[in-house]
């Protein structure tokens, strides 16, 4: 509306000065050396207003030419473009099958097109390569695409999953640490550098990724929690061959992330036992099993005591002199008892704990203070036939395989990291798994 009213004003304007001009003529003369040249004035503006037409005309021609230049080149590029983009396509449909002759045909197809668009071709390149098995290629293409930022973390993700293909996991890790500082969020990436540091038992390396990763929310804090410990137990076991002062620190701040953990209890006990500091020994025994009186910790202290020489049944007392009524508590007594051979201790404890359906450990007690207390020797192989059917109390199991394993390790004997969990199963189908 406004540029309507102005465009009239303009226009009346315009008007009366043209009608003003051409009304009122006048002689205009000018002399140029000995000539004198003269004219109306409306032949002046005639002319004048002519001139601008022109001009006007020329300025409108050349934008609406080069307009219309311009529209048609854009088109096509945009029909080239969409071509490029028709043959990509087609060729990632053809690398899915694994049809490759299509897809290199494709791949050419889209090049024509795409030219300017390098990160397409790398990417379509590179998948071909990986179906074709073109390992040096392929590593080529990965190496070309760290040279623009586009492609850059494609690139060290191509070459990080090649390098563990390869189980050359020390370049892996550099790769995929690179990967890491350009973008952490990328799926299952902190998982993929914390298996590779647990492989390459690169632990400080463990720590200083879960620790940007947590910073950067990543991951919560009992995933943290859990894999700082273990690195921090990995190292310590390290250091307790060479340096008993640092490896205690180290399982010490392992137990603070996950505490009650028996396998970092142990390590911590093996520690202060090769200090030879009974009293420590003795102090950290019984805190441990106040804390968490488990039939794993049980067997954990059994053969620490065994080993330090503490088997004293006031001593065991101490032990349990806080939880005496709880099962674990009875059976660690029980154990020491049949090594003191005190059987009317062993009978009078194990009360209770047979009934109808009793655990392998449980049938053994009783083969054992039946043949010590007795000399019944028949009584004693049937309880260790009966003792061959029962279920195992607790044993490590790997929650990916199923296979078990007597220790816990941060790496499974089947090979993953952190996978390891206590579970009941029957004797027998542990020798089924481990056979």
């Amino acid at each position: 509306m406004y540029r309507l009213i102005f465009f009239l004003i303009q226009f009346i304007t315009l008007l009366f000065l043209l009608t003003l001009i051409f009304s009122n003529p006048f002689i205009i003369s000018f002399d140029i050396n000995d000539y004198k040249y003269s004219f109306s004035s409306n032949i002046f503006a005639g002319v004048l207003i002519s001139i601008l037409i022109i001009f006007y005309l020329i300025i409108y021609l050349f934008f609406k030419s080069r307009f219309s230049i311009n529209k048609y080149i854009l088109k096509n590029k945009y029909k080239k473009i969409e071509k490029g983009y028709f043959y990509f396509v087609e060729a990632m449909i053809a690398v899915a099958n694994k049809d490759n002759q299509n897809a290199i045909k494709s791949h050419k197809k889209m090049l024509n097109y795409l030219k300017d668009d390098q990160s397409l071709s790398l990417l379509l390149k590179s998948e071909v390569y990986k179906i074709e098995k073109k390992k040096s290629e392929l590593n080529q293409v990965y190496e070309t695409m760290l040279k623009s930022k586009k492609t850059e973390a494609l690139g060290y993700r191509g070459l990080m999953e090649n390098n563990l293909i390869n189980e050359d996991y020390h370049h892996a890790f550099l790769y995929g640490e690179k990967l890491f500082n350009l973008n952490p969020k990328i799926e299952k990436l902190y998982d993929t550098l914390v298996y590779i540091a647990a492989r390459t038992k690169n632990w400080t390396q463990l720590i200083n990724i879960s620790d940007k990763a947590y910073s950067k929310r990543i991951i919560q804090k009992d995933l943290y929690n859990e894999n700082k410990s273990i690195a921090l137990y990995e190292i310590a076991k390290i250091k307790s061959e060479v340096d008993l002062k640092e490896a205690s620190k180290n399982i010490i701040k392992a137990i603070n992330f996950k505490q009650n953990f028996t396998p970092y209890i142990k390590l911590h006990l093996d520690i202060i036992l090769k200090t030879n500091d009974i009293y420590l020994l003795k102090k950290m025994i019984r805190k441990y099993w106040n804390s968490n009186p488990s039939s794993d910790l049980r067997l954990i202290l059994t053969d620490i005591i065994l080993k330090s020489k503490l088997d004293d049944l006031n001593f065991i007392y101490q032990i349990i002199k806080n939880n005496s009524s709880y099962e674990e508590s009875k059976k660690i007594l029980i154990f020491f008892a049949i090594q003191k051979k005190d059987w009317n201790l062993a009978r009078d404890k194990i009360t209770g704990l047979i009934g109808s359906n009793p655990s392998k450990e449980i049938c053994v007690f009783m083969a054992d203070i039946e043949l010590g207390d007795k000399n019944d020797k028949q009584k004693s192989d049937a309880w260790m036939m009966r003792s061959q059917n029962a279920y195992v109390e607790k044993i490590w199991t790997c929650k990916i395989t199923n296979q078990s394993q007597d220790n816990w390790s941060s790496l499974s004997n089947s090979g993953y990291f952190n996978s390891l969990v206590l579970t009941n199963t029957k004797l027998l189908s542990r020798q089924i798994t481990q056979s």
